[in-house]
């Protein structure tokens, strides 16, 4: 049996949609607007084949549906606290403080803190003119005098500059 398959998903409506490319309407069933549709022909076995692809198709989608809204949920939250905590000097991916220390591409490269890890080891401990706010942050004057934050929060921040970065924070 060949059968060609297309998977597609829409986010915005949760509604992930399997066909087969086969021009046959036998044994089509569809929830339209809901799930999933679908459409086969063939032989007994070959029905089997197609409910197994089907299911499959359908795990996967729905897989993919929650890990990108969950990831969604998390940039949207590193976003929030990115312009609560560090927008006041670095507004739109700049840097009010110190110009050649930007969260551009460019800059970030330069200054060889262009990776997650090490973003996060900066946010966390501070460096020069920049305060740390990581929980377990020294010495206290390097530090923050603010609210101090969890190593997940630091971790989404760093995932979030290197993001932002890489669409050069547009």
């Amino acid at each position: 049996m060949t059968m060609s398959l297309m998977i597609s998903t829409a986010l915005s409506t949760g509604t992930a949609i399997a066909r087969t490319n086969q021009k046959s309407t036998a044994g089509k069933a569809c929830r339209r607007g809901k799930v999933v549709c679908w459409a086969y022909s063939g032989s007994a076995r070959e029905k089997r084949e197609a409910g197994a692809v089907r299911r499959t198709l359908f795990s996967t989608a729905a897989a993919v549906a929650v890990t990108l809204s969950a990831g969604s949920a998390l940039a949207d939250a590193s976003g929030e606290l990115f312009n609560k905590t560090c927008a006041g000097c670095h507004a739109a991916g700049g840097n009010v403080v110190s110009a050649g220390a930007t969260l551009f591409p460019n800059d970030l490269q330069r200054n060889g803190v262009n990776d997650v890890d090490t973003i996060y080891t900066l946010i966390y401990g501070g460096k020069n003119k920049m305060p740390g706010y990581g929980q377990d942050c020294a010495p206290k004057g390097q530090c923050t005098f603010g609210a101090r934050l969890t190593d997940e929060e630091v971790r989404g921040l760093a995932e979030y500059v290197v993001e932002q970065s890489k669409l050069d924070w547009k």
